[in-house]
């Protein structure tokens, strides 16, 4: 990347723009995950909030190990959210594919949004879950509304093969269908927030994934046997499905508006894996609504623009990047479920035989470890203080804590939790991936390694596979690290001849970071062993920094911001704005223009630092010895023009300090990339970082 950067001193800014930049859109996308929403009235006391859940983990007509884990799971810890948010529990309907409930097949589906549709009515608010595998055909001759030439569809536990007949998969649902039944709820002036956690695509994920717990919810075409698109018709990098029709009234009075979240791009499929990854008691979850039901849980007054960049920065920090949710829309501003109102801060427990069952867990950040005040009521005018309690378990919807006899005396069997001091762990956990063509010797050298160097103060924690943030295995003369979207290439990972088969055929090309093992000419300042010890901790020291920083951006400004923040790209002499919730694809020459203005009564010292897809870190601004410190109302102009020194995922840090004394900036935290090599089938971490106002904007590098 090169910049140029520009302060102004007495000059002010002259052209407003608002923080969070709005976005006309007429047009949705499934897990191409195009999201509209509206402006919203709202909610009158009277008004119901209804709910319909499908969840799809069983498809009899499809092969076994396209079976899912996650739906009853998500289906489950949705339901638990919004009951908190005053759904009532007859006006949540639920089709999960589970013994003793009704069945989401087609039919099914189609009734249950007909009965929805028929009983919207002005400023009710309708929340629609789809969970289970996407997929996609090709769209009707008579269908001009797909660009790409195909139509999205969802599989209910019915789908089975391509019917020439009818020229669709039997029993899939699509997106054109799905509209029909959103616009009616929407014509009736109910609003409707539609979240989809499944995917028609995975061009980029395909193959093995580095840990056995991850599976991937995309069913391929020619599972079902679905013909490819026609001859001549191009798929654009995202996918645009049916329209929604877009006019504010129906006869006069004012329509429904729709919020729409998907969980990624056409070209990636989105997982389900054992969340939360680094607890004991874990369970399969679809990432994407773990991740939303995460954040909603411990953090319920927040608006959708809130929500969208907390679900992308925690993305960024488990790292899972081969997946991207997008969200854009008119106004994100918008609080939760339009609803602003205040939710209970206490869980209900129950206390018995020295036992404290609480009736929320990891979702609502009560883990194992974590501290809870328990109270007698939930009234905090009237509620008395009973004591202070460590969990030592949890579950996503249940905590508990052992109690002697002489803590908890005096306790009704009744009692509220208020969550006091959570588990804070910002350790990047880390595991040995073991390559076929490395030695055992090599292994446990390996897991040796990483035991000795994990530990206080170091940043990492030596796991299992299944928990690991970053893999370690050696092979081909290199040290390489995976994250956990990834997997070895297929000469390298232990199979059997029909599985190397199809990960061969199957395995796209991906870039892996790594180090050179170094040689006894390398390593004149240590014996060899110590040597080769002190180049892993190089690799891992880096990533495990770029991981804790791009964690602390959970903790985004809120409404009242430091900076105000204008992003724009200009490619071909034309300047558009960029969404904080969205991460484009530039290419090379494109310029990043954007403005920073100091909007707080005091001083602040701004520093702009790059993160590239190899984890290094450059301070872009300032440079070395410049002053950095902006006066109240002072204005920072920066230009950047993109180029392919990297190309991935990369990310753009802003920190703003309160200016006292000395002028700061982060130039501490710089550090040089990794290597990365394209592999396919045949082929100081102690440092704290400042107490300050973090933003992060990220964009993938394309070729």
């Amino acid at each position: 990347m090169d910049g140029q950067r520009n302060v102004q001193g007495e000059e002010r800014e002259t052209v407003i723009m608002p923080t969070r930049v709005r976005l006309g859109i007429t047009r949705r996308g499934w897990c191409a995950g195009v999201l509209l929403l509206g402006l919203f009235a709202a909610l009158p006391v009277q008004a119901a909030k209804r709910a319909l859940l499908v969840g799809v983990a069983d498809y009899p007509n499809l092969p076994s190990w396209l079976q899912l884990a996650a739906p009853a799971n998500d289906v489950e810890i949705v339901e638990a959210l919004l009951r908190r948010r005053g759904f009532d529990d007859g006006n949540i309907e639920q089709l999960v594919t589970v013994e003793g409930k009704t069945q989401p097949t087609r039919a099914n589906i189609l009734a249950a949004l007909d009965r929805l549709a028929a009983q919207a009515k002005d400023d009710d608010f309708y929340y629609l879950y789809f969970t289970g595998h996407g997929s996609r055909q090709p769209a009707r001759a008579t269908d001009n509304t797909e660009t790409d030439g195909m139509d999205e569809i969802f599989l209910p536990t019915d789908v089975s093969g391509w019917d020439r007949a009818t020229g669709t998969a039997k029993n899939a649902i699509l997106d054109d269908e799905l509209a029909v039944y959103i616009d009616r709820i929407r014509d009736r002036g109910a609003d409707v927030w539609l979240v989809i956690d499944s995917c028609y695509s995975g061009t980029m994920t395909r193959g093995a994934s580095a840990i056995p717990e991850v599976r991937y919810r995309r069913v391929g075409g020619d599972v079902l046997g679905i013909p490819d698109v026609a001859p001549g018709v191009k798929i654009t990098d995202r996918d645009v499905m049916a329209d929604f029709s877009t006019r504010d009234t129906v006869q006069g009075k004012p329509r429904g508006e729709l919020i729409a979240f998907s969980a990624a791009q056409s070209a990636q499929t989105t997982p389900e894996m054992k969340l939360p990854r680094k607890a004991v008691e874990r369970r399969f979850h679809g990432l994407f609504t773990y991740t939303l039901m995460e954040v909603m849980a411990a953090n319920p007054q927040l608006s959708y623009q809130q929500l969208a960049q907390q679900v992308l920065s925690r993305y960024q920090s488990l790292p899972w990047l081969s997946t991207q949710p997008l969200f854009s829309a008119s106004d994100m501003n918008k609080p939760l479920f339009n609803d602003d109102s205040p939710v209970p801060s206490s869980y209900f427990a129950s206390f018995g035989n020295g036992e404290l069952q609480v009736h929320a867990g990891s979702l609502s950040l009560l883990n194992g470890g974590a501290t809870v005040a328990v109270f007698d009521s939930p009234i905090a005018k009237t509620r008395k203080r009973l004591g202070r309690v460590t969990l030592n378990g949890a579950t996503p919807l249940r905590s508990w804590a052992t109690l002697s006899d002489d803590a908890a005396r005096g306790w009704p069997e009744t009692v509220y939790v208020e969550l006091e001091q959570p588990v804070a762990s910002d350790n990047v956990n880390v595991a040995v991936l073991p390559a076929s063509s490395s030695s055992a010797g090599q292994q446990a050298q390996l897991k040796n390694w990483l035991k000795m160097l994990s530990g206080s103060g170091s940043g990492m924690t030596l796991t299992e596979p299944e928990r690991a943030d970053i893999l370690v295995s050696q092979f081909d003369g290199y040290l390489w690290f995976l994250r956990a979207d990834q997997s070895l290439p297929c000469e390298e990972q232990v199979l059997d001849p029909s599985a190397r088969k199809h990960c061969i055929d199957t395995r796209l090309p991906q870039r892996i970071l790594n180090i050179p093992v170094p040689d006894k000419a390398q390593c004149s300042r240590w014996p060899l062993q110590e040597c080769l010890k002190q180049t892993l901790k190089t690799g891992l020291m880096k990533i495990a920094k770029v991981t804790r920083m791009l964690a602390s951006v959970q903790s985004l400004p809120g409404a009242d911001p430091i900076l105000r923040q204008v992003f724009r790209v200009e490619r071909n002499g034309e300047k558009q704005p960029l969404s904080v919730n969205d991460r484009p694809i530039l290419k090379e020459g494109d310029r990043i223009l954007f403005a920073l203005t100091n909007l707080s009564a005091q001083p602040q010292d701004v520093s702009i630092l790059f993160v590239d897809s190899q984890y290094g870190v450059t301070q872009l601004y300032p440079d070395s010895g410049q002053p950095n410190r902006l006066a109240s109302g002072e204005s920072l102009h920066f230009e950047w023009v993109v180029n392919l020194d990297t190309v991935g995922m990369e990310h753009l840090m802003v920190s703003s300090v309160p200016g006292v004394g000395v002028s700061q900036d982060l130039a501490y935290l710089q550090q040089s990339p990794l290597n990365v090599s394209l592999r396919d089938s045949m082929a100081s971490l102690s440092a704290p970082l400042p107490s300050a106002a973090i933003n992060l904007f990220s964009w993938q590098v394309s070729r």
